[in-house]
C-alpha cells in the first residue's frame, strides 16, 4: 500500500525547519512555505525576502491553494513550513490532507540548536531567562533570510506548547475574543 504523507514542519525561526522540510520532501515532495510568496511575489528581487505585513492574509491564501493543488493531484510528500501552532490555519491544513486520505505527521529540526531550544520550552517557567538569550541568538541567525525580531521569537516561545499532537491540531476551536469588560465578543 503507498501511503500518501503530509508533514506539518513545527518550530521557531531560524531552527532548521527548512532544511529539515527539504530533506522530507527528496526528489518528489512538494514544500508548502507562506514566507515563499515575498520572495517570489514582493519586491523587484525574488532572492530577496521583502515582507509586509498587510500581504500576510494573501500569502496565508496563496500558500493554501498551493498545499490543495499539491494534494489533489496526490503529490507525496507534502511538506508545510510553518510554525504550525494550535490555529485554525494549522487545523484546515490536517483537515484538507486528511479528508484526501493523507496521513500527516508533525516534524520538528533536527538542528543541535533547536534540540536544546525544545528541552528549554518545555520547561520555560525555569529557562525563561535563557529563551530569552536564545531569542536574540535566533533573531540573528535570521537576520540573513527573515529578519524576525528577538522580541516576536520570545514573544512565539512563551506561547509554545511542546506537546501538540495532530490530534490537538484537529480538534482546535479557537477561543471567542474577550472584550474589556470580561463578556464574550
Amino acid at each position: 500500500m503507498n501511503t500518501k504523507l503530509c508533514y506539518l514542519m513545527r518550530g521557531l525561526p531560524s531552527c532548521g525547519k527548512s532544511y529539515t522540510a527539504r530533506q522530507l520532501a527528496g526528489a518528489t515532495g512538494v514544500i508548502c512555505e507562506t514566507d515563499e510568496y515575498f520572495h517570489a511575489h514582493v519586491g523587484d528581487d525574488p532572492a530577496h525576502y521583502t515582507y509586509r505585513d498587510e500581504l500576510l492574509g494573501h500569502a496565508r491564501r496563496w500558500n493554501f491553494a498551493r498545499f490543495k493543488k499539491a494534494i489533489d493531484e496526490g503529490v507525496s510528500p507534502v511538506i508545510v513550513d510553518r510554525g504550525n501552532s494550535l490555529s485554525e490555519e494549522s487545523r484546515e491544513y490536517v483537515r484538507y490532507a486528511v479528508q484526501h486520505g493523507y496521513s500527516v505527521e508533525l516534524r520538528e529540526p533536527d538542528s543541535p540548536w533547536w534540540q536544546e531550544v525544545r528541552v528549554l520550552l518545555k520547561h520555560k517557567k525555569y529557562t525563561r531567562p535563557v529563551l530569552e538569550e536564545w531569542s536574540r541568538k535566533l533573531a540573528e541567525k535570521s537576520r540573513a533570510t527573515h529578519r524576525v525580531p528577538a522580541e516576536m521569537i520570545f514573544r512565539w516561545m512563551l506561547k509554545w506548547k511542546w506537546d501538540v499532537t495532530i490530534e490537538d491540531i484537529l480538534n482546535y476551536e479557537a477561543k471567542p475574543a474577550v472584550t474589556p469588560s470580561g463578556a464574550a465578543a
